[in-house]
């Protein structure tokens, strides 16, 4: 029958540290989503390097924004703890719009929604490469 590659117990790795740079904080909210069950064989190291950027699409007549483009970046490599062996070295890009609120406080919590369901989507996409080159063992 048909089998999540991301099940839990078909999961043949194991996330065991990470070395962050960049922008720190995606870099924990990314590492939030990855964490996997202990006790896998293939230990890995996730080295990241996390950007963010932000940026002006839309104005209006009078200058005001109307929309911005929110930009995720994460290079991403994934080392054996052991052989040191690199399995995965790939950078993941998401991007989305979003209208800017008259209210700051608005604009903020839409960036931040945003932010993080970017992040969950790139957890996911990294958890299934890592899960397709285990899975071909």
């Amino acid at each position: 029958g048909y089998q999540s590659l991301l099940n839990e117990n078909s999961k043949k790795f194991n996330i065991k540290d990470f070395n962050i740079e960049g922008n720190t904080r995606l870099a924990q909210i990314l590492k939030n989503n990855l964490v996997s069950s202990e006790n896998k064989s293939n230990n890995l190291i996730l080295n990241i390097n996390a950007r963010k950027n932000r940026s002006i699409t839309h104005k209006d007549s009078t200058g005001k924004i109307i929309e911005y483009n929110l930009k995720i970046s994460f290079d991403l490599t994934a080392v054996e703890s052991v052989s040191r062996r690199k399995v995965l070295s790939k950078t993941f890009t998401l991007d989305s719009n979003y209208k800017a609120s008259d209210l700051y406080m608005d604009t903020v919590n839409r960036e931040k929604k945003i932010t993080n369901e970017l992040i969950e989507s790139i957890a996911t996409q990294i958890l299934t490469n890592l899960s397709l080159i285990y899975g071909e063992k």
